[in-house]
């Protein structure tokens, strides 16, 4: 096999996760419960996990995170500061955003920024 590709999601499973991924991507910026999203697919909170670490993965809140990560990035290329775009983005503060940001790109927000513009 080749390395990096990912079996396919069963399609039972992308039916299943089609509302909860609706959901998250609409209401990133707010604050989501496992509960809520459970309920967007008519889960309980553990068969949410289960089926999102089987097709995606990622557990729901890891999911919920690169999301938010993604819209901070937009949120910065716009211009906004950095504790702006943490909040615009969902994130509780900008320790939150910067300690995301780092584990997961390497460099801060501040230096994600500064690279942009040079």
């Amino acid at each position: 096999g080749r390395a990096g590709q990912r079996i396919p999601v069963a399609p039972s499973d992308a039916r299943v996760l089609a509302p909860v991924l609706g959901l998250m991507r609409d209401c990133q910026a707010e604050r989501l419960t496992l509960e809520q999203m459970g309920r967007a697919a008519d889960l309980t909170t553990f068969q949410l996990i289960d089926v999102f670490n089987r097709s995606i993965g990622l557990t729901p809140h890891a999911y919920l995170t690169q999301l938010r990560l993604r819209a901070a990035i937009r949120q910065l290329d716009a211009g906004q500061s950095v504790a702006d775009a943490a909040l615009a983005s969902g994130f509780y503060d900008q320790s939150a955003l910067n300690k995301h940001f780092k584990r997961t790109f390497g460099m801060t927000p501040l230096q994600y920024v500064r690279a942009r513009e040079n």
